[in-house]
């Protein structure tokens, strides 16, 4: 307020009036104000459009990022990081095909055994998977509940939807006091499916002493032609 008598001629300039009245207020246009905050002297800083802001989580500090994007690194061989363009997945990747792949493997299953608890004829692709899912199952060696090797069991092997195998009397057996599964305690339905790539598995095992026999008795022939 005394700056501004000052300026209308109210108050004679040069007079002392206390140390918080000895500041003299220009007064500013409003194209000054503007001016002012625009280029950030008055007012909060505003924020530059020249450029973007990002943020970059490196989960591999070891490794140079100029030579892994471009093939080029100005540093060369002094470069202290590790100069390697590999791509590799990373952890939470390699789970989520595994999610989605057990996901299409559940799928299936749930289809063949909806079609036969409706009666339904189930094709050879969908027996043929109800019995393994992949050519890198392993079978068991012996049976769940008696223990026996299924060479030594009085009945063929069954497979139960839940991926357990039985020979056929103790699946029956067991069936007969409860109706889950001896392994897994999952509900097994009555459904015990002919276990037939674990048979055809079982047959190319006997077949292979045979086989060796047979070659260890021509390579005796052999050396008494000799």
């Amino acid at each position: 307020q005394i700056s501004k008598d000052i300026a209308e001629g109210k108050l004679e300039r040069g007079v002392y009036r206390g140390m918080g009245a000895n500041v003299e207020v220009m007064a500013k246009s409003d194209d000054a104000i503007r001016n002012a905050k625009y280029s950030g002297t008055l007012g909060p800083t505003r924020g530059s459009v020249h450029h973007r802001a990002y943020c970059r989580f490196d989960y591999q500090p070891d490794i140079c990022k100029d030579y892994k994007e471009t093939g080029y690194c100005g540093y060369g061989d002094s470069c202290k990081f590790l100069h390697d363009r590999s791509d590799y997945k990373s952890g939470w990747q390699l789970e989520k095909e595994w999610e989605a792949a057990q996901k299409v493997k559940n799928e299936k299953k749930q289809l063949r055994m909806f079609k036969r608890h409706q009666g339904e004829a189930v094709s050879d692709s969908d027996a043929a998977g109800s019995d393994s899912d992949s050519e890198d199952d392993e079978f068991p060696f012996a049976c769940f509940i008696c223990r026996e090797k299924w060479a030594d069991c009085s009945s063929d092997p069954v497979v139960t939807n839940c991926r357990h195998y039985f020979c056929e009397d103790c699946a029956l057996q067991a069936f007969q006091k409860s109706k889950k599964c001896e392994a897994c305690g999952a509900n097994t339905g009555g459904i015990f499916n002919s276990a037939d790539k674990l048979v055809e598995r079982l047959e190319k095992v006997k077949k292979k002493p045979d086989e060796v026999e047979a070659l260890e008795q021509g390579n005796r022939d052999i050396s008494k032609m000799y």
